[in-house]
């Protein structure tokens, strides 16, 4: 089970792993990570749980992933798919000019989703292909272009599945976290690796620690210092995975007091200790 992926939105806000083949005959993951997420299925079957959905994945499938959302795939291989992965943030200021998509990118992005799955959505391969391509041939100075456009076209194509994906007819629409717990989540993504302070939380907020404590767990389902927990593990599994750091040394850069402590939490977290993850990754 992984709670990362090797994806730093802060350094890389737009990141493509185009037709990649994995060929296990079962693939699993389990894991959130602070970008949105499209990944287009081109082999295999399986099932991937969200948002306490349990929905079937076949050769055709587009799944959909928001910010800090949780996910399990479990996937019969050989497994082949491309990834498309970018800071929703970016996207939207690129998408002034073009309102209703930039609707619909909130909509995606904030809004609970009735579905995350869209079933035969084969006409994603063309911009996916084209965007690999451009991504070869252009200067670096013009990828960010190049995954505009291309995530432009998606947005296009998911247009005639709204109905699918999202209910317009709920009374009113709400954002899948508060305002507050999405300022709180903002806050902790730019805090996460220093000691934890509720006060300091508090004064840059301008709201009491009571309130913050309990509008966030009544948003999120989770206490703050579990989702800080949550957040400095991923960073810390991507080290795991792309470095050779200690653990103890790991622990400090994500913010973790001790290394005892970081093992112990790593452990009744991920169900392995920091040394075994990186064996078995």
């Amino acid at each position: 089970m992984k709670l990362s992926t090797n994806v730093d939105v802060r350094k890389e806000p737009f990141h493509l792993n185009h037709h990649k083949a994995s060929p296990k005959p079962i693939w699993e993951i389990h894991h959130a990570h602070s970008c949105m997420e499209f990944l287009y299925v081109y082999e295999g079957s399986g099932q991937v749980e969200v948002n306490k959905q349990l929905l079937d994945i076949q050769p055709g499938t587009l799944l959909v992933f928001q910010p800090f959302q949780m996910h399990r795939i479990v996937i019969q291989g050989p497994f082949v798919r491309s990834v498309l992965m970018f800071d929703p943030y970016l996207l939207d200021a690129g998408l002034t000019p073009f309102n209703g998509l930039r609707k619909w990118l909130h909509i995606l992005w904030k809004q609970p989703l009735r579905s995350q799955v869209v079933q035969q959505m084969l006409g994603i391969v063309g911009p996916l292909e084209r965007l690999h391509q451009k991504l070869t041939q252009l200067p670096v100075s013009r990828h960010q272009e190049a995954f505009i456009l291309c995530l432009l076209a998606i947005l296009q194509l998911l247009e005639p599945y709204e109905n699918e994906l999202y209910n317009r007819t709920l009374s009113k629409p709400s954002p899948r976290y508060s305002h507050t717990a999405m300022q709180m989540i903002d806050w902790i993504e730019l805090h996460y690796k220093e000691k934890f302070d509720l006060t300091q939380m508090s004064e840059d907020l301008h709201l009491s620690t009571f309130y913050l404590s309990h509008a966030f767990r009544e948003s999120t389902g989770s206490t703050i210092t579990e989702f800080i927990n949550s957040r400095r593990l991923k960073e810390a599994c991507l080290l795991l995975e792309t470095t050779t750091k200690t653990a103890g040394f790991i622990a400090q850069e994500v913010g973790f007091l001790n290394a005892s402590y970081f093992c112990r939490v790593f452990k009744s977290i991920v169900g392995m200790t920091p040394k075994a993850y990186r064996l078995q990754v």
